[in-house]
């Protein structure tokens, strides 16, 4: 990590070839529409298709997860960077990366900046079961743990490294409430959160990877985990 950048992009995978070869180009169009110095991360969960080589082979660095979930590639990625800012995308291509433009121009003055289907302007196209038990659990997480953002569930995001690494050598999730734990380490250390519009897209290839029975209870345990973070 010798060379520097303006920008890393932790991108998550799992047999995603088929999408990645799709995302790589347009995250290398947005550097240059930025002028930025940009690298690209994949935090491979071992796949079993071409992910890999595609990865490589788009430019990107691979790092090869060692943990377990979601939450162990987020910590792993994020603490494997230098750069001063640091976006999270899926690799599926349901966060555009174009819209890291509009997060780059956001980014003054705060230390995350989360694109959000659940503020004016935003949108998700998905399945209506998923859509209720999303937004519900976002508002629940809202209230119990008094949070600012109105999607705190969102994985698309663009912070600040040192704070980042910071919230993400204390964090512990492995599943996708890493996101709900990254966000309050931040705001525990007296960060600042903006939220932009975006609309979520549907994929570009391949089966999700997300269990909607498992998204309940992982949301309890998380709220029991969190619940006193200000006091």
């Amino acid at each position: 990590m010798s060379e520097a950048f303006d920008l890393t992009v932790v991108v998550p995978t799992l047999n995603e070839e088929g999408a990645l070869r799709l995302v790589l180009p347009r995250l290398k169009e947005t550097f240059k529409r930025l002028a930025l110095r940009g690298e690209v991360l994949v935090v491979d969960g071992r796949s079993t298709d071409e992910t890999v080589a595609v990865a490589a082979a788009g430019g990107a660095r691979v790092l090869t997860q060692t943990g377990k979930g979601l939450g162990g590639a987020l910590r792993e990625g994020l603490l494997a960077t230098n750069s001063p800012w640091v976006a999270v995308i899926d690799a599926d291509g349901s966060h555009p990366p174009e819209i890291l433009a509009d997060m780059w121009a956001s980014r003054g003055g705060w230390d995350l900046v989360i694109a959000s289907r659940y503020i004016p302007g935003g949108s998700a196209v998905m399945g209506p079961l998923r859509q209720i038990l999303s937004r519900s659990l976002n508002v629940v997480a809202r209230l119990v743990l008094d949070l600012p953002a109105r999607d705190s569930s969102g994985g698309f995001r663009l912070y600040r490294g040192e704070p980042a690494r910071a919230a993400c050598a204390a964090a512990t999730a492995n599943d996708f409430t890493i996101q709900q734990e990254l966000l309050v380490g931040i705001l525990s250390r007296g960060g600042k959160v903006l939220e932009i519009p975006f609309r979520y897209e549907p994929r570009l290839d391949g089966a999700s990877k997300a269990s909607a029975l498992r998204l309940a209870p992982a949301y309890v345990r998380m709220l029991l985990k969190l619940r006193g973070w200000r006091s």
